[in-house]
């Protein structure tokens, strides 16, 4: 009974609170350049200060946070400089990671890639901003499935989450989401093709394009 008790109120480990944060961070809960009220988030959470300083600092690490001294913390503004490099980076991860999956994509995994690439063309008719950001990364994890170098699919997903979609969300356009749901249908040709010529620069216009979840 007692080691029950203890698990329903464990606190939650920093790991788990930047992870909420970030959450917070990316839906736009907490905008840009908001300050952090440590005493707020410590019962928003549900933790202890130390914890979520801990928390706090890996957001730093990532660039979604600032430390200003003797001041606290506060969400940190993405310019559009930052927002480029850090798409010029992943689209180079991705091409390589699509090189690396390329020969494991048999017509099983194929079939279950169009089924993702259905849902997200489905979802800019039927769907909600959150079911086509869902159904769009459904499509890029599937296939990275397929990529023997997890440490390449963490650093693609790492920077992908550098993007607070909240940020990026407004640049949608009917246009972009079309030609983004034409692009994960010509990606599954190329990798049906076992074509890499043609895929690399499909796949990093893909991803430089200024979606709200870019690739």
């Amino acid at each position: 009974m007692d080691q029950m008790r203890s698990k329903r109120t464990a606190r939650p480990k920093p790991s788990e609170i930047a992870g909420l944060l970030e959450r917070d961070i990316n839906i736009g809960q907490l905008g840009p350049r908001a300050w952090l009220k440590q005493i707020d988030l410590e019962e928003q959470y549900g933790c202890s200060r130390i914890d979520l300083r801990q928390a706090l600092d890996r957001l730093v690490e990532k660039g979604l946070v600032r430390r200003e001294v003797n001041r606290g913390y506060r969400v940190e503004e993405i310019s559009e400089e930052r927002m480029d490099e850090i798409r010029r980076i992943r689209a180079i991860l991705e091409v390589a990671a699509a090189e690396d999956l390329m020969p494991r994509m048999d017509e099983a995994a194929l079939a279950e890639l169009t089924g993702c690439a259905q849902r997200f063309a489905d979802s800019l008719t039927t769907g909600t901003v959150a079911e086509q950001e869902a159904a769009n990364h459904e499509f890029h994890a599937v296939m990275l499935r397929y990529c023997s170098n997890r440490e390449l699919v963490r650093l693609i997903f790492d920077l992908r989450s550098r993007l607070p979609l909240n940020v990026t969300r407004q640049r949608n356009t009917s246009t972009l989401l079309a030609r983004a749901a034409a692009d994960h249908f010509a990606i599954i040709e190329c990798l049906r093709a076992r074509d890499m010529e043609r895929l690399a620069p499909l796949l990093h216009r893909h991803v430089m394009a200024n979606l709200a979840d870019p690739g």
